[in-house]
């Protein structure tokens, strides 16, 4: 008698299983030199992870990694406050409230109906839609510099816009909104120090004293200017890629109507207003005012809460639990490579790959792409461990090849922004979430992410001429 039914032992089950021993008998072994017991077994535990993470048996959760990483952490002797400091971080405390507002845009329908007061006067088509988002997008970000609270406010609205050009679920054409709106709301804002996490986290990455000093916001626009350029082709070009088979042309009486259909607003609908508007006067103040961006996206939260916007279904499936999961283990992951040691380990077998390519400006930045994107299979935490351990050796580059400090950080940001593997790239999950499936198709996103390699590559050839030009480089 079966007591394991064949139709649980998936292949995606099998291979994960295959890893996790593998990984065991690594901790066992512990074959590499200068890395410690402790070392040993979370560098298997984080290859027992990425397995589940890759190969997502059981449906693709993504807490069964998370799990593994804890439980992995604990056997190394690793304390739990440090496996889990991402929890505590503010960074998750960002993303919870702003999963729930952005998601209160679609619960209540008052993203649709934002939408349609917006373009009422309007007859849309995918140019007028694309060159939105682009205005959009650098507004939002002069107002708030996290991408997070942009593109989970922006996506459910991008939605929202597909259904008033009644696009079907799955065509390219709503594919083509939801990604544009999706990479708009984050890739022009790079442009500027402020403008996104990546500009005080990366910068802050590079060894202390001269090489910090040297990463001013004047230099990171000479620097990263390019972004806004990249982010204009880079949605022309998956217009041309994906070519959406259904046209966009709704008038403007049409779009006059929908909104006309919307009747007056809900109770929930004006509450919702009501916050959003509270905390997008909060975001604009917070230049002046003791306040951070935290308090007012929960502040924002608990008026939705007392003003009954969102239930108790809405926070069920609101808030992907299993997402926060998986985010909270990976702001973690820095601190979990440093206090296991697997950090000092890797810096100067890193040190040494970039030192080989550096001999050629043009070479160095497309062959530390190429590493990059490499490394970006293992690297779920974004990309930001790769910035963190090749940023030390950005004084060797200086110094012996005249190769600015920031030159380097911008091709981890491109690395950082790669989106063709779902586990490594925090963004889509977090879209996935509040969008459900009135989001892009998988197929259409996987297309997306090969062409933005592409032009990411482009873009940095161009840059280097760029950065000779502006006296950077």
């Amino acid at each position: 008698m079966n007591i394991v039914p064949s139709n649980i032992l998936s292949p995606r089950l099998i291979l994960t299983l295959l890893f996790i021993v593998l990984a065991s008998v690594l901790a066992l072994v512990s074959p590499f030199e200068g890395l410690d017991t402790q070392g040993h077994i979370m560098l298997s535990t984080m290859l027992a992870a990425l397995s589940a993470w890759v190969f997502r048996p059981a449906g693709g959760t993504l807490i069964i990694g998370a799990v593994i990483i804890i439980l992995g952490g604990l056997i190394a002797g690793i304390p739990i406050a440090d496996l889990t400091v991402g929890f505590s971080g503010g960074s998750l405390w960002l993303l919870i409230p702003a999963m729930f507002i952005g998601s209160s845009l679609r619960f209540t329908g008052l993203g649709k109906r934002i939408v349609l007061f917006l373009f009422r006067r309007l007859n849309l088509n995918y140019a007028k839609i694309l060159g939105g988002w682009f205005v959009i997008g650098i507004l939002f970000a002069i107002i708030t510099p996290l991408a997070t609270v942009r593109f989970l406010m922006l996506t459910p609205i991008a939605v929202s816009v597909a259904d008033a050009c009644l696009l079907e679920k799955g065509s390219k054409g709503r594919s083509l909104i939801v990604i544009s709106c999706w990479v708009l709301s984050i890739f022009p804002s790079i442009a500027w120090l402020n403008g996104s996490l990546f500009g005080p986290a990366f910068t802050n990455f590079l060894p202390e004293g001269p090489m910090r000093d040297m990463a001013t916001p004047e230099t990171w626009f000479l620097v990263m200017a390019p972004w806004l350029l990249f982010s204009l082709v880079f949605v022309i070009a998956l217009y041309f890629l994906l070519k959406p088979e259904q046209d966009v042309h709704v008038s403007k009486d049409k779009i006059q109507q929908m909104y006309d259909e919307l009747g007056p607003m809900s109770t929930k609908e004006k509450g919702c207003l009501i916050s959003l508007i509270f905390l997008f006067t909060c975001l604009i103040l917070q230049t002046f005012l003791p306040i951070t961006a935290n308090q007012v996206l929960l502040a924002s939260l608990v008026m939705m809460l007392l003003l009954g916007v969102l239930s108790t279904p809405d926070i069920s499936t609101g808030g992907n639990w299993d997402v926060i999961m998986f985010l909270g283990i990976m702001l973690s992951f820095t601190n979990i490579f440093n206090v296991s040691g697997l950090t000092a380990w890797l810096t100067p077998y890193l040190a040494s790959i970039i030192e080989a390519i550096a001999f050629n400006p043009l070479v160095f930045v497309l062959a530390l792409f190429g590493i990059c994107i490499i490394l970006r299979f293992f690297d779920v935490t974004q990309g930001w461990i790769i910035a963190s351990i090749f940023s030390l050796a950005t004084p060797i580059l200086y110094i012996y090849y005249g190769i600015h400090p920031l030159i380097s950080t911008a091709v981890f940001v491109s690395a950082s922004c790669l989106f063709f593997f779902r586990y490594a790239q925090a963004w889509i999950v977090q879209v996935e979430s509040v969008c459900g499936e009135g989001g892009w198709n998988p197929a259409h996103l996987k297309t997306a992410s090969i062409l933005y390699v592409v032009v990411a590559a482009v873009q940095l050839v161009f840059s280097r001429f760029y950065w000779v030009l502006v006296g950077i480089l």
